[in-house]
């Protein structure tokens, strides 16, 4: 089965928020789809206002003509409100966007058939090898043992502890300088 990937901006993400995107968050997040957080009410809700961001963009894996995987994300405005739940300490000015600096991955997952060959990565590398911002950052589950094994042997680090929301888990942020080349 031949693996593809589409690019798409938050206009065209929209039109396939329901036939892809919904459907590969439920398989690839079963194990806390249950949790209101994690509900997929609350990620669809997210999503929308996402795409609404500037420079949102999303890459989608298909074999042949079924999703198996995406990733997306946008670039921080000024005044990000992206950095407001830190936790823990970070260096002074660390958090100062410009609207270029730091480009957001919100979201990289894939069905569970298709881990562990390589379409996270792939998805990764398409999504962010194009980007112009200084650097990359995300959250991460603390206890996601692959996710943040795979982060770091791609070159992402831990930079600090963030909750996004009021009644979102701790997650740890990280951080990757673009562009990919530049590591």
């Amino acid at each position: 089965m031949q693996t593809t990937f589409r690019h798409a901006d938050g206009s065209s993400a929209a039109g396939i928020l329901d036939s892809v995107v919904a459907p590969v968050y439920e398989a690839s997040h079963a194990d806390v789809i249950d949790t209101p957080f994690y509900s997929t009410e609350r990620f669809v809700e997210r999503v929308r206002g996402y795409l609404r961001a500037p420079g949102f963009e999303l890459v989608a894996a298909h074999a042949d003509s079924t999703p198996v995987g995406l990733a997306f994300g946008y670039a921080l405005p000024t005044n990000a409100r992206w950095w407001e739940g830190l936790t823990t300490p970070v260096d002074e000015g660390f958090t100062d966007e410009t609207g270029r600096r730091t480009f957001a991955l919100n979201e990289l997952m894939v069905v569970p058939e298709w881990q562990g060959k390589g379409v996270a990565h792939a998805l990764h590398d398409a999504l962010l090898g194009g980007r112009t911002e200084e650097r990359a950052t995300l959250l991460v589950r603390e206890d996601n043992a692959s996710a943040q094994t795979a982060y770091a042997r791609w070159g992402w680090h831990k930079v600090a502890k963030l909750r996004p929301y009021s009644d979102a888990p701790h997650f740890d942020a990280l951080v990757l300088p673009l562009p990919l080349g530049s590591r």
